[in-house]
């Protein structure tokens, strides 16, 4: 009776109190509404909303635009968006920020070309940068994968490149970042573990360098044919990767370059701890416009400085006190990811005599294709197989250590006594390093970022992961590129919470590159006609619909500059949803079965990008409470998908950025 008296009293004096009560007190006083527009705001239920309130960095009220209005004040900046598209600031969970501006310096910028044309190119450009006798030449973009046609005069990339200088070392560094060629003056460089320069050679590959043996190209007579990868390439002692020039001029660029993409956080995927105080100097300019999250790395560049086993513990220490020290300084930057090379890439090189097979690790070994014919007159294809079992291949031994003895091994039997070589593919390090080094890393509160292209490496990468799990489930480990996944791995991706990061502009055909990939995987029987049908690697290569399927999230990196150095999100966008030839000359779709639709692609630039950075609660959709990190487009992306034209989502251009809040870029 008690209980029941005291409640009708409770009530009572409820009835009286709210009969009097005061107006609910004013909403707070939005900055800048932006209103009349298609709100895409990625939140959970993908709601679309009409207006955005502002109110300093961050976001006051997402929702119509009657219920957005009682934000306004008498100093309220109010902006139609006249129907205009807006969503959250992108993402870019993979690229590597100091190669996205154009250097002045010799450049391939990715042209394909033959040799002959190759060695005309060098030539002008050490004349028109007067590069001194002894001086490196370094090409940064070199089309690995397409061109580089040899002719009776230049057999080989070595022989196009002495004929270039005789005078200068010349490395030409692939625009994938994994591989390179050298001329002879180069390659007598190469450097042991003692540092002294003994050069890569016949000899030195079966003694000194029988470690690199798979990572350096040969010709026919096992002599380097000026083809190099990965942990070869740093051997040669040339300068970085990176041609950097002032950072004075090249940060605000930098800046520039995202803010006009639209991008407004971005993960360094091989962050040189020497470099993050250019961001912090461009950070306290003003200029710098975009959030990071640095994946630390040693030894990017030279394999001499990559730590091993006992190093990890420095290491981590290492990386301990600059993660404390960015936390300490910076607003915008934060070093709290690590950076591992699982393996190298899955691209051989099918003109080279003979070819050179990719350095990928891979789960079977790779196959040993036989090629014939002209690229320049499209003649040149898949004419069979080596069968790596045969009596032949038995006797291969005596012909590899004799010169002679190979030019009659290829008389009698078609092929190349080198492509009798079994092989699936190299580690970057070894797994027992891996493991450790992600343990250790992960332990120390650091989210881990992996390198894996073949699927062993992704297998490799997810056992790693799997065994060390991230501390903190907001800030997952993560995996890049996954070009090629087993089935497994895309459960297991799932079941251990990563996210994988794809470049989806690769998600097309390309007859040349494909050349260059499929056919050491998957045994051709009618050459080239049969490179697009079903099979293993069709089946499983960029398995984005895989990976969300079993659970996993898919985020997205532009790798800029690897192939471009354009980060060109619009084009990774439409690419994840056609996955098609972006000129449209063939009907040919790469592994349709993985299309994303245009939410999920989307979902990939901005809420996956930010939960691969560690900063769902800060960004990547547009929710009350997050930070204002805002773009406007010129075309609505969802209304091109839904009418069929998503081959023109590339096409978009952004209008306007919002970083924290204030607007840093307007275009009419």
């Amino acid at each position: 009776m008690m209980r029941n008296l005291g409640g009708a009293l409770l009530l009572a004096l409820g009835l009286v109190v709210g009969g009097c009560a005061e107006p609910e007190p004013k909403l707070p006083v939005a900055d800048t509404i932006y209103h009349n527009g298609y709100v895409y705001t990625v939140d959970g239920a993908r709601h679309i909303a009409q207006a955005v309130a502002l109110r300093g960095d961050r976001i006051e009220f997402v929702g119509s635009d009657a219920d957005a209005f009682a934000y306004k004040g008498a100093d309220t900046r109010m902006v139609n968006l006249e129907g205009r598209m807006m969503m959250p600031g992108l993402h870019d969970a993979h690229v590597h920020p100091l190669g996205v501006v154009q250097p002045d310096i010799c450049d391939l910028a990715s042209e394909p070309m033959p040799l002959a044309a190759l060695v005309g190119f060098l030539q002008e450009c050490i004349e028109r940068y007067r590069i001194a006798p002894g001086e490196w030449m370094v090409v940064p973009q070199w089309s690995f994968a397409i061109g580089n046609d040899p002719d009776a005069q230049y057999p080989t990339l070595r022989s196009a490149l002495d004929a270039a200088s005789s005078e200068h070392p010349i490395l030409l560094r692939g625009n994938d970042g994994h591989h390179a060629a050298a001329n002879s003056l180069a390659l007598a460089r190469a450097r042991d573990t003692s540092g002294q320069a003994i050069g890569f050679s016949r000899e030195t590959l079966a003694g000194v360098f029988a470690g690199q043996r798979e990572l350096v190209g040969v010709d026919g007579d096992g002599e380097p044919s000026g083809g190099l990868t990965e942990g070869a390439i740093g051997l040669l002692g040339a300068p970085g990767f990176f041609q950097i020039g002032d950072p004075a001029t090249l940060m605000p660029a930098i800046a520039t370059v995202f803010r006009e993409q639209g991008i407004t956080s971005i993960m360094d995927a091989a962050s040189d701890p020497a470099h993050l105080e250019w961001f912090r100097t461009l950070e306290d300019s003003g200029q710098m416009h975009f959030r990071m999250r640095a994946a630390l790395i040693k030894g990017f560049d030279d394999i001499m400085a990559r730590p091993g086993l006992d190093d990890i513990p420095a290491v981590v220490t290492e990386f301990t006190a600059l993660r404390e020290k960015m936390a300490r300084e910076s607003k915008l930057i934060r070093a709290d990811a690590v950076k591992i090379f699982v393996d190298g890439v899955i691209e051989g090189n099918p003109l080279a005599v003979p070819p050179t097979l990719p350095n990928a690790a891979v789960l079977e070994p790779y196959r040993q294709p036989i090629f014939g014919g002209d690229p320049e007159s499209g003649t040149f294809d898949v004419t069979g197989y080596v069968d790596t079992g045969s009596v032949a291949c038995q006797q291969a031994g005596a012909a590899l250590a004799d010169p002679k003895l190979g030019a009659q091994f290829v008389a009698e039997n078609g092929f190349h006594p080198a492509q009798c070589t079994v092989s699936r593919g190299v580690l970057e390090a070894d797994e027992a390093f891996i493991d450790a080094y992600a343990d250790a890393m992960s332990k120390a509160g650091f989210s881990v970022h992996m390198h894996a292209i073949g699927d062993r490496a992704v297998r490799v990468a997810v056992n790693a992961l799997a065994r060390s799990p991230a501390i903190d489930p907001a800030r997952p480990h993560s995996i890049a590129h996954a070009q090629l996944v087993h089935p497994d791995e895309q459960k297991r991706i799932g079941d251990a919470g990563l996210v994988v990061t794809f470049t989806h502009a690769w998600s097309e055909p390309n007859l040349p590159y494909d050349m260059s990939v499929i056919p050491f995987i998957e045994q051709l029987e009618g050459g080239a006609a049969d490179l697009y049908k079903p099979g293993y690697y069709m089946d499983n290569v960029y398995p984005t619909r895989g990976i969300i399927a079993n659970g996993g999230t898919v985020a997205a990196g532009s790798d800029a500059p690897v192939d471009q150095r354009d980060p060109r999100p619009f084009v990774n966008l439409e690419q994840a949803v056609t996955r098609a030839d972006p000129e449209r000359a063939t009907e040919v779709v790469l592994n349709a079965a993985q299309r994303l639709s245009i939410d999920e692609a989307i979902a990939a630039y901005t809420i996956n990008g930010a939960r691969a950075l560690g900063q769902e609660a800060l960004t990547g959709s547009i929710e009350a409470g997050k930070k204002a990190d805002l773009i406007v487009l010129d075309q609505n992306l969802v209304q091109l998908a839904e009418r069929g034209d998503a081959w023109r989502i590339s096409d978009t251009k952004v209008l306007r950025v919002v970083f924290d809040g204030k607007e840093v870029l307007v275009r009419p």
